[in-house]
């Protein structure tokens, strides 16, 4: 297969949404991939169609998930969730996961991912952070450290141990699902990206390497590794 198609869930239909989605197709055809956006249908015919469309599949980011979803009530400095967005993303990234199709999620997408192994989510780290973790004017820069499980498929992919990253969330991973495992965290000690043990291909990173690819060969480069496992 010369040109694998990866499934991305639809962000939204904003201009805003519209943009985010330029910068993932970007990445991805750049790598060699065809990329299917996925109207947001919560039904077994969707997802199962959606199955046998795509090798893989991208999990973006977005706005925050219900807590409801992790057993706890919405703080104060929690969004709205997007109940129609959470249940079929939910639906789809299950059913990925019990068919072992490659996956990439991304900040966001990190996050449902952990709460999907039964892990919780801090709602609001703005309080806490000894870095600016949303800091939507540096989309395309680095603006805080993270260190890397030098075991791990992250630093083989990046060959490195630490690395500097974007950042574009106010909430984080707090107790990692089971099955999960951190495999990098930043300074303050939130989770940057997880692992699932024993599973084919799942990249999980809390940053946007989306924003950097262009500028940051090594970002491009988790990209050109999700194509190559779907191809």
């Amino acid at each position: 297969m010369i040109y694998p198609t990866i499934g991305i869930p639809l962000p939204g239909n904003g201009m805003f949404h519209r943009c985010t989605q330029i910068w993932y197709a970007r990445c991805l055809r750049r790598a060699g991939a065809n990329v299917q956006f996925l109207k947001l249908h919560p039904y077994p015919l969707a997802i199962s169609g959606a199955l046998e469309q795509c090798e893989g599949f991208l999990f973006p980011g977005g706005p925050d998930l219900g807590p409801e979803q992790y057993g706890q009530e919405r703080l104060p400095g929690c969004s709205e969730p997007n109940p129609a967005r959470d249940e079929y993303e939910t639906l789809l990234l299950r059913e990925a996961l019990n068919a072992q199709k490659p996956l990439f999620c991304i900040g966001r997408g990190m996050q449902l991912l952990n709460i999907l192994f039964g892990g919780t989510l801090t709602q609001d780290l703005r309080l806490k952070q000894e870095y600016q973790h949303m800091d939507p004017w540096h989309l395309t820069s680095a603006t805080h450290p993270v260190e890397i499980d030098p075991e791990s498929l992250l630093a083989d992919l990046l060959d490195a141990d630490t690395a500097a990253v974007n950042s574009l969330h106010h909430q984080a991973v707090d107790e990692p699902g089971k099955g999960l495992f951190i495999c990098a965290d930043s300074p303050e000690g939130y989770p940057e990206a997880l692992e699932i043990e024993d599973y084919p291909f799942c990249l999980a990173v809390q940053w946007h390497p989306e924003h950097m690819a262009a500028r940051t060969p090594a970002q491009q480069r988790l990209f050109q590794a999700f194509t190559d496992v779907c191809r």
